[in-house]
């Protein structure tokens, strides 16, 4: 296995652990048929990052990209943050979205970005639909925030990561 190939399947485990914690809050927050919808779309969302890693990988698509270990290990860090906060039974809803802010805004973000990059060259396609997708992924918490939060600041902190387009 290469370097590369390992890297790759890290983020993709990376990916897979956040859609975990996603569908955690789906069930933590059951009692509110929105707001456990909202979590499994958001897990679902993940999976899917998950799986366009993979394809990745697997059809040899892979970015000459240098993912640092410091990096990784700041995602990893950060990715045990969140299930620490969101493995708390009495995880509040603003909790649920400020750990989900943390990860969000994280370097995970920007490798998945550079991580799917090649995809520009023979799948454009794919590529501008991930694009797509990640803008309307942090939409979504932005909506979801103002609709079950009501903290404006959160909303606007995730309304920026859509609008960034750090690799448009």
């Amino acid at each position: 296995m290469t370097k590369h190939e390992t890297m790759y399947m890290k983020f993709e485990s990376f990916e897979e652990q956040l859609a975990h914690c996603y569908f955690l809050l789906h069930e933590r927050f059951i009692a509110n048929p929105q707001l456990a919808r909202f979590w499994a779309d958001t897990a679902l969302d993940e999976l899917h990052h998950q799986s366009i890693l993979r394809f990745c990988r697997e059809r040899g698509l892979m970015s000459g990209a240098a993912i640092d270990a410091k990096t990784t290990a700041h995602v990893e860090q950060l990715l045990d943050t969140v299930k620490g906060i969101i493995t708390d039974p009495n995880v509040s809803v603003d909790e649920a979205f400020y750990a989900s802010l943390l990860i969000e805004s994280s370097e995970l973000e920007d490798v998945y970005e550079e991580l799917t990059e090649r995809l520009a060259q023979d799948h454009r396609l794919l590529f501008d639909a991930i694009r797509m997708s990640l803008r309307e992924h942090h939409e979504s918490f932005a909506e979801a925030v103002e609709e079950f939060s009501g903290q404006p600041g959160m909303a606007e902190a995730f309304r920026n990561l859509g609008k960034a387009g750090k690799r448009s």
